[in-house]
């Protein structure tokens, strides 16, 4: 090629290359970005990344985006969008990556419609060596929340630490090694140490010791930092981060506290008399049982609602470092405008959302704490449609309007509500209108008038019922059981608060409420109870108060016991107390709450149902 010509083709070259240069500029492609969104729950900024990106590549090099897309829309619960995603994708099923973001999105679809089979099934062969390590983490992630769905809590930390070995980012390492703690922190100091299997230095099993070890020594700092050091030396290289073991090392006495004088504040001589004396003592019960070294003193005071502003400052003044109480409501709101509390206060109700002093803790039976986790605990078994059946009256309206209010929020439906009267001994009549029995009947007549002759006629109830949640007390739920069984509803599950069981065992009446399903507490749940539990000790001194409102009368242990445990609560959120009542933990606004434990009446008897493994 002669030299004229070069030049003319270097010339070419060159513009062709400046022009090319001066172009629209396109954003450069980063698919770990996006992936690091989604891991971190950022689906939406995650969705449109991985959008944007699609849009930019050919079609046959789209598909993975477009995969990861859908899984983030899924993850938002924007079931529509993900479908539409994946309609049309054509997916390279020789490629593996494609067939595994496929499971992926598939799963994750599952995961949002609680379809808990359907995501283990999908993800049940394990992913192919080599992929992706933001796909394996998905993977892991995807499989512990399937089996936290299901209440297996051993199956949920073992995935979630099969998902940190693909974890790269500190936050999101912390994140997930504080969700293997709360997972296992659910289970008893018992449940941990027998479902511990394999010996050190299995990961699994060190995380089993840790979180027994927590909570064994949670008030006792000098012997917490012992065996965690001991842990130490038996798992040398177990990967619980630096954090957590520090957070344990350190606390000290002081986290513990130990009032020397308690003023317990409670409405003797008001209508919640009885209910005053069974928390009284409670309170008193494990005061004596766990009664510390140091001289503790309890001071009683009798309060209404008008005058418990003035007790309440008559007992610091007496020297009370820990006000527990009051009972009312109105009383704990009028003790809260005084900002700040001068001593920590534990109130025995829930009272305030906003504007709560710093030094007031909330804590109590909530019938609407229990009727919003019977919401989640069934949207949780799978179910979509509702029907409510409550007593007409406050009791039955603040019940079913916080059973409703949280089941909406987390997408479910309510296709029918009734009440009924509580003093009747008959609830066919609200049955068959919450079932459309009733409507069955009148098209039944309606059809026998028109043709002028009597038909061959079953009722049938509406069939897009998927349980039934009822408010009622023990003599009520004894008889809408078999009522709702006589009007074709015997297959519906059938959900209720703890008010169905007396707390005593009755077999023989308790057997027509065989197949109700109930959450409660482990002091009236036999086989519930923590290791720690006072029942056994103190059975032969319970009151005769504490034995008809047993549940009050935890409440008054729980109410003692906790008080060294406020600090460490407040101060680690991850961390729970194992009460009377229940699990306990602490939220952002210092109230207390109860994880049930729950059971189904199975030949009159409760007998759990998630055995927490």
């Amino acid at each position: 090629m002669n030299a004229p010509i070069k030049i003319i083709l270097f010339l070419f070259i060159s513009l062709g290359l400046a022009s090319c240069a001066s172009g629209p500029a396109v954003m450069k492609l980063n698919p770990d970005e996006a992936e690091l969104l989604f891991a971190r729950g950022e689906y939406q900024k995650a969705d449109a990344l991985f959008l944007d990106m699609a849009q930019q590549m050919r079609p046959y090099k789209r598909t993975p985006l477009l995969l990861r897309a859908a899984a983030a829309e899924a993850s938002m619960k924007n079931l529509a969008a993900a479908k539409q995603t994946l309609q049309g994708l054509q997916i390279n099923y020789a490629k593996t990556d494609q067939r595994l973001l496929l499971r992926l999105a598939q799963a994750h679809i599952a995961l949002t419609k609680r379809q808990i089979d359907q995501v283990l099934k999908l993800l049940d062969a394990p992913p192919p060596v080599g992929s992706n390590h933001f796909y394996l983490a998905d993977y892991y992630d995807l499989r512990a929340d399937a089996f936290t769905l299901s209440g297996n809590r051993i199956e949920t930390a073992r995935e979630l630490i099969k998902r940190e070995r693909y974890l790269d980012d500190a936050a999101l390492i912390h994140a997930n090694q504080e969700d293997i703690w709360q997972a296992l922190a659910m289970l008893t100091e018992q449940a941990l140490m027998q479902l511990r299997t394999d010996p050190p230095p299995n990961v699994l099993s060190g995380w089993m010791d840790l979180v027994r070890i927590a909570k064994t020594y949670q008030l006792r700092p000098a012997m917490l930092r012992q065996a965690v050091q001991q842990w130490q030396h038996t798992y040398p290289h177990h990967p619980a981060d630096r954090q957590i073991i520090e957070s344990l090392l350190n606390r000290q006495q002081q986290d513990v506290s130990l009032p020397k004088q308690i003023a317990l504040l409670l409405p003797f001589s008001s209508k919640f008399a009885k209910a005053a004396e069974a928390i009284r003592d409670g309170f008193l019960g494990a005061y004596y049982a766990r009664r510390i070294k140091n001289r503790q003193s309890i001071h009683i005071y009798d309060v209404t609602n008008n005058d418990v502003t003035a007790i309440y400052q008559r007992a610091i003044a007496e020297g009370a470092g820990f006000v527990v109480g009051p009972l009312d409501k109105t009383a704990i709101a009028r003790i809260a405008t005084h900002h700040p509390l001068p001593v920590p206060t534990l109130a025995l109700n829930y009272s305030l959302n906003d504007n709560i002093p710093a030094n007031l803790y909330q804590f109590g039976l909530s019938p609407e704490e229990e009727a919003r986790q019977v919401a989640e605990r069934t949207w949780f078994d799978g179910y979509v449609n509702a029907v409510t059946l409550v007593p007409a009256g406050p009791w039955g309206s603040r019940v079913v309007q916080a059973f409703s209010q949280r089941w909406r929020e987390i997408g479910g439906k309510i296709v029918n509500q009734e009440t009924y009267n509580p003093a009747n001994k008959d609830f066919s009549r609200p049955i068959q209108r919450l079932l459309n029995i009733d409507q069955s009947k009148r098209r039944y007549r309606s059809l026998s008038s028109l043709l002028n002759r009597k038909l061959k006629y079953t009722p049938r109830r509406r069939q897009d019922i998927d349980f039934v949640f009822i408010a009622a007390y023990p003599r009520q739920a004894r008889q809408i059981r078999p009522q709702l069984k006589f009007y074709r509803a015997s297959s519906v599950p059938v959900y209720g608060t703890s008010h169905v069981f007396t707390g005593n065992l009755n077999p023989a009446r308790d057997r027509d409420m065989d197949g109700l399903i109930f959450g409660d507490m482990p002091w009236v749940l036999t086989d519930s109870r923590h290791p720690r539990s006072l029942r056994s000790k103190i059975e032969p001194q319970i009151s005769r108060a504490g034995h008809s409102l047993q549940r009050l009368y935890a409440l008054g242990i729980d109410a003692y016991d906790i008080i060294p445990a406020l600090n460490t609560l407040k101060k680690y959120p991850y961390e729970r107390f194992d009460g009377e009542t229940g699990s306990l933990s602490l939220d952002l606004k210092q109230q207390i709450h109860r994880q049930l434990t729950w059971v189904k009446f199975v030949n009159g008897r409760p007998v759990r149902i998630d055995q927490g493994i």
